[in-house]
């Protein structure tokens, strides 16, 4: 259990480690300010638990099961990545109408926005059916699976806690704020270039 446990936690750590759309999406936030970049990472936390509470649950091994279904996910992925790629891009007008929003209704679109794409990134999709799968098959026990998902969920929230900080440091803050459309210009290249090469790749 011990063994699992580390090895698991280890490929989650590198995982983090090779920013993906969920990096993409928190900085672009950070640009906006550390509340936005903590509601999006809010929003990323809780769409890798429903990740993890289906998984847990067998949805990864029917996934894993069936080819179409996956296909299915990943070409909605991709859509998704393309679709806030250019969101991102002309950015600009919805920056405005959301400084101009109620703070609750403003922060409920943040942490829907940290959901979906958690909920439809690619990357999650491909470690959770193919990696925490394989760590939780039909002869663990529940409870051992219930560890599993609590560790990785956990080391998880710390190590985006960490970014957050980083991010919330005043010096990053004036430099991401200084420099907010040249942030939504990479973020928006960079998700739509992730959405259209996960469209190509066979």
């Amino acid at each position: 259990m011990l063994e699992a446990l580390s090895a698991l936690l280890l490929i989650n750590l590198l995982g983090m480690l090779s920013p993906g759309p969920d990096m993409v999406m928190v900085l672009r936030n950070a640009s906006s300010g550390k509340r936005q970049a903590a509601l999006c990472v809010m929003g990323v936390l809780l769409g890798f638990s429903i990740h993890i509470s289906l998984a847990i649950g067998g949805l990864s091994i029917l996934i894993k099961q069936s080819p179409l279904l996956f296909e299915v996910l990943r070409w909605s992925g991709a859509g998704f990545l393309v679709f806030l790629g250019l969101k991102t891009l002309f950015s600009r007008s919805e920056l405005i109408e959301l400084a101009g929003e109620p703070q609750p209704k403003r922060a409920k679109k943040v942490v829907l926005s940290g959901v979906a794409c958690n909920l439809l990134n690619p990357k999650i999709l491909v470690f959770v059916v193919s990696v925490f799968s394989q760590f939780i098959g039909s002869d663990t026990l529940l409870s051992e699976k219930l560890i599993l998902g609590a560790a990785l969920l956990l080391e998880t929230a710390l190590l985006w806690y960490v970014i957050v900080r980083i991010l919330s440091h005043h010096r990053v803050q004036v430099k991401l704020q200084r420099y907010q459309q040249w942030v939504n210009r990479f973020s928006g290249s960079t998700l739509l270039g992730m959405g259209t090469l996960l469209g190509l790749h066979s």
